[in-house]
């Protein structure tokens, strides 16, 4: 076979808590594509015909600057399909088929399936991949390819385990589910992470949709029948910064503040007044809000009974979450999760923040002594699929790791994880707060200088359990920097 004539392999093996038919579904469901894809590796699914039962998907990949200075796409072809036992993905072209005749490498990978008992199973993954251009190949990129594979591969094993230990505690029927912002930061990884429990979504969009899709418009006040749906996810809002290339924060203008209030106010209003009416209401409403509504607290830490603060964005948050009155009112549970900045390098602090670090900058702001509460993406989707299936939740709900840290160990954490013991150099030279101030002005406020500690008491007492509790192992799962000898 294939595997036995290439110079490289790897295995790597998972045991879950799952029936074998379980593990399989998952994998064979939609969305599994893009659970599995690292955080780590900008890349996304531009085409896709079929499943793994003989079908096709091309995955648009990031430019490799000075080498191969265009995007490139990554064919994977489905094959050798056995319902429950395994399916095969090999690369028809890509980093390692090219199209010239020196360019051949190869890369096939097994997924393999096995029954450990009535409610466990086994996955294990078989790489077998040869360089194209070799032995060149193997000399300048084996010891790069290799640690980036056991990234990978460490990554989907945490998602995979971590997915399916959450989505077993539903035990009902699989619901229909309506989603606002599908294309957000959370939501394009909730919509994934439901439809690979069986579940059916639908997003909601401006402007034309596609098959599949529902549609909205706040200014018009429209928006598609929801009629039926067993939970509706309302993540919509404009983004409070939207950098500069994706990476430089920009002060907010008078324009950019009425768009942060408006869009969340007017496009809450609108869900909740619309299944307040119908005949069949959703049994759930979750809202996203942030902890932005407690403002700057100093050391108090803070439950979902605190006073709301008193800047512009602790009114944001508490109109916003006003405006879902109708929905109550209606007898339909709301909850609104106050989250914490979400951590992800494809958006946030993080995005922002990772690439000064690894270019040798991670200072203190300000001193450094206010707290950060932070989440990881991935508890932000788990508490959202916990608040949807979980009844005795209403109401706010905050949801940040039981673990907040000082600014100054959050820049420091990071500096490590890129540098190592060398990271301290990079937090040396401190960033004043009055400069950050007359930089981004009100935002730098909500960005970096507020001190927001909050109490996740209300989450975890009602059964939710953290995916990350230590921001260290959040940056290096998150970043692919996980250390040699966890790999």
């Amino acid at each position: 076979m294939a595997e036995t004539k290439t110079k490289h392999s790897f295995v790597s093996t998972l045991k879950v808590d799952v029936p074998v038919e379980r593990l399989f579904s998952w994998h064979e469901n939609p969305g599994a594509y893009e659970r599995l894809t690292p955080s780590f590796d900008s890349v996304a699914v531009k085409y896709r015909k079929g499943g793994i039962d003989g079908g096709e998907v091309h995955i648009k990949l990031p430019p490799i600057g000075g080498v191969i200075p265009v995007p490139l796409i990554w064919v994977a072809k489905h094959h050798s399909y056995k319902k429950n036992v395994q399916f095969m993905e090999d690369q028809e072209s890509g980093p390692f088929v090219g199209p010239l005749p020196f360019w051949n490498g190869s890369w096939h990978h097994r997924h393999l399936f096995e029954k450990d008992g009535k409610n466990s199973s086994i996955l294990k993954d078989e790489l077998y991949y040869d360089f194209p251009m070799d032995p060149f190949g193997s000399i300048f990129g084996g010891a790069y390819t290799k640690n980036r594979i056991k990234q990978m591969f460490a990554y989907r094993r945490n998602i995979t385990a971590n997915d399916l230990y959450e989505q077993s505690k539903y035990k009902g029927k699989p619901m229909d589910i309506a989603i606002t912002g599908g294309s957000g930061l959370i939501g394009s990884q909730l919509i994934p992470y439901l439809t690979t429990a069986g579940h059916k979504v639908e997003n909601i969009v401006r402007g034309r949709p596609t098959k599949g899709e529902l549609v909205w418009d706040i200014d018009r006040n429209i928006v598609s029948s929801l009629e039926g749906k067993d939970a509706v996810v309302h993540l919509a809002g404009e983004p409070i910064n939207k950098p500069l290339g994706g990476k430089i924060p920009i002060p907010w203008t008078k324009w950019k503040r009425n768009q942060i209030l408006e869009s969340r106010v007017k496009g809450t209003r609108l869900i909740a007044e619309h299944v307040a009416s119908l005949n069949k209401k959703p049994k759930v409403l979750v809202c996203a809000s942030a902890i932005g509504y407690y403002g700057d607290n100093g050391e108090e830490l803070l439950s979902e009974d605190a006073e709301k603060g008193t800047d512009f964005f602790s009114h944001v948050v508490s109109e916003w979450e006003a405006a879902a009155k109708p929905a109550i009112d209606a007898g339909i549970r709301v909850v609104f999760l106050r989250l914490a900045p979400v951590m992800s390098p494809q958006g946030g602090a993080l995005q922002v923040l990772s690439l000064p670090a690894m270019l040798g900058s991670s200072p203190p702001v300000a001193g450094g002594k206010q707290w950060w509460s932070w989440v990881s993406v991935d508890d932000a989707i788990g508490s959202i699929y916990h608040s949807i299936i979980t009844d005795s939740l209403s109401g706010p709900v905050n949801v940040a790791s039981p673990n907040p840290v000082r600014q100054k160990e959050w820049a420091s954490t990071l500096a490590n994880v890129f540098w190592g013991r060398l990271g301290k150099l990079t937090t040396l030279i401190p960033i004043p707060g009055f400069l950050l101030k007359t930089v981004l002005g009100e935002f730098g406020d909500v960005l970096a200088l507020s001190s927001i500690k909050v109490d996740s008491s209300k989450l975890i007492n009602s059964g939710y359990k953290f995916r990350f509790n230590n921001l260290e192992d959040c940056f290096r799962h998150l970043l692919g920097k996980r250390n040699v000898e966890d790999l």
